[in-house]
């Protein structure tokens, strides 16, 4: 018995070391991306994880005496404001921004989203099916804008 565990730990260690030599003489250079966006030259998006694509969103929804108000700048993002009086919510800087990711993740506005798009997108977002006021400014990285000012 012991000769065969013996031959076992040869064997064992024999595979490790052979298997620690490598005929490669340079470790792979991963920092060249392979993988390409194809609407790169849009600029910085949510798609090339450099950003939402615009640097700027004013959004005012009033419905009913109620409103939404989200206020964001890429440049100054601690003068981030969110307020939903449907919800009962006030936020401020960071806490503000917490609420507006999860919006600006399921909405998706790019420099081709319409108007139409736009309003049916935020809308169904904080699930309103019409509005009184919807007032909405995007400047995107591509430096397109969107503005949309409706009152029903």
């Amino acid at each position: 018995m012991s000769f065969l565990r013996m031959v076992s730990i040869v064997g064992f260690s024999s595979v490790l070391i052979l298997g620690g030599c490598s005929s490669k003489k340079e470790a792979p250079n991963n920092d060249d991306p392979t993988i390409g966006y194809e609407d790169e030259d849009k600029g910085s998006s949510i798609n090339t994880g450099d950003g939402y694509g615009f640097t700027d969103f004013d959004l005012s929804i009033k419905k009913d005496g109620k409103k939404i108000e989200v206020d964001y700048e890429d440049v100054k993002p601690s003068d981030a404001e969110y307020i939903n009086e449907f919800q009962k919510v006030n936020k401020e800087g960071n806490d503000a921004i917490d609420s507006m990711h999860k919006m600006f993740m399921e909405v998706l506005l790019d420099s081709d989203t319409t108007k139409e798009e736009a309003i049916e997108r935020i809308l169904k977002w904080y699930g309103l099916d019409d509005y009184d006021e919807f007032e909405l400014d995007v400047k995107y990285t591509d430096n397109k804008s969107l503005d949309i000012e409706e009152k029903k």
